[in-house]
């Protein structure tokens, strides 16, 4: 009997450490804490954007901290940095808080599936924390 005993009681010690090793490994940040830092020409980049579900804005969340009187502005464009611009959106100082602005209207001209990109332009860096899509739930009817 005693050495099943003792085989019990080294697998138990070796189930109790495996909790241990596991922290060691490091962990990656939650995605709400990632910001990306834009300046004048910079851009984010969102391939294959199917834009025939009823969008009818963008929604994104911003951080900023501009001094001066040139607001920087954040253009949205399809297919390339330089491709067509469906719309702009004028960023405002927050004063390092966390802002919610939204660029809504008629996204008409990027009907289908296109790549998105979101271009930095003008002095002044922000960064950008969430970026969604605003539906429009009664295009169907």
């Amino acid at each position: 009997m005693r050495p099943l005993a003792l085989a019990v009681t080294a697998a138990i010690l070796f189930l109790l450490s495996l909790p241990a090793r596991g922290q060691l490994l490091s962990r990656t940040p939650p995605p709400d804490t990632v910001k990306y830092q834009m300046k004048d020409g910079s851009f984010l980049a969102f391939r294959q954007v199917n834009l025939s579900m009823g969008e009818i804005g963008f929604e994104i969340m911003i951080t900023s901290n501009i001094k001066g009187k040139n607001a920087p502005k954040l253009e949205f464009r399809i297919d390339r940095p330089k491709g067509k611009k469906i719309g702009t959106l004028r960023i405002p100082d927050t004063a390092d808080t966390t802002y919610h602005l939204k660029l809504t209207g008629q996204l008409r001209n990027a009907f289908g599936i296109h790549d998105l990109f979101l271009v930095a332009k003008g002095e002044g860096e922000f960064q950008i924390s969430g970026f969604g899509f605003i539906h429009n739930y009664y295009a169907e009817r």
